[in-house]
């Protein structure tokens, strides 16, 4: 009996290891090539920067130099469909150039132009004050499921640093598997004004 014990306990170690293997494999992130991860990023960034609109206008900046801006927690709609739930904070004033945002978003099945995310990032833009000339940096880190015209499960640490107009002038960190660098990046300036491009 107590030899039976033994074989009936090790066969079940063995399926057990076996059936978390699989667990591991299906859990995984999928192999996607460079123009889908590159084309998932924008999706990513399009949904971060919608959401962000959408808060910053229902939440509008003090304009008050120094200190931390009052914390906010606000559902918004996406762009075609699904839900995004932010917390934190977005200060941002175009003449001069002031740019504090720190927000958590969470989606649920947010879709945007063709793919639908799921998943958290967190979100961060600060005005380089050791730059000679305007610098923005940018982090996103975080998780997210992405389903429809791309189908993957990125990991998400980014910093961008950006200039005035938007244009990464440095990409560090790793998106979807593929290293910062070899993934092109624009961001929409929501520092800009009207005026400013009147000056253009």
């Amino acid at each position: 009996m107590d030899r039976f014990t033994k074989q009936y306990s090790a066969w079940s170690a063995a399926v057990m290891l076996l059936s978390l293997g699989a667990c591991s494999d299906d859990a995984a992130s999928p192999e996607i090539d460079a123009t889908a991860a590159q084309r998932a990023l924008d999706e990513v960034t399009l949904g971060v920067d919608s959401a962000v609109t959408s808060f910053s206008a229902a939440n509008p900046p003090s304009n008050v130099a120094g200190g931390t801006p009052p914390r906010a927690h606000l559902d918004v709609a996406c762009p075609a469909g699904g839900m995004a739930r932010l917390d934190g904070y977005v200060d941002v004033v175009p003449r001069p150039i002031h740019v504090d945002i720190k927000v958590a978003i969470t989606y649920y099945e947010c879709m945007t132009r063709s793919t639908l995310i799921s998943g958290d990032l967190e979100f961060s833009q600060a005005v380089d004050a050791a730059a000679d000339a305007l610098r923005i940096e940018t982090i996103y880190t975080g998780d997210v499921q992405l389903r429809g015209a791309v189908n993957a499960r990125c990991e998400v640490d980014l910093s961008v640093v950006v200039d005035e107009t938007g244009r990464a002038l440095e990409l560090a960190g790793r998106f979807c598997g593929y290293d910062a660098n070899t993934l092109a990046m624009h961001l929409t300036p929501r520092w800009g004004t009207d005026d400013a491009d009147a000056d253009d």
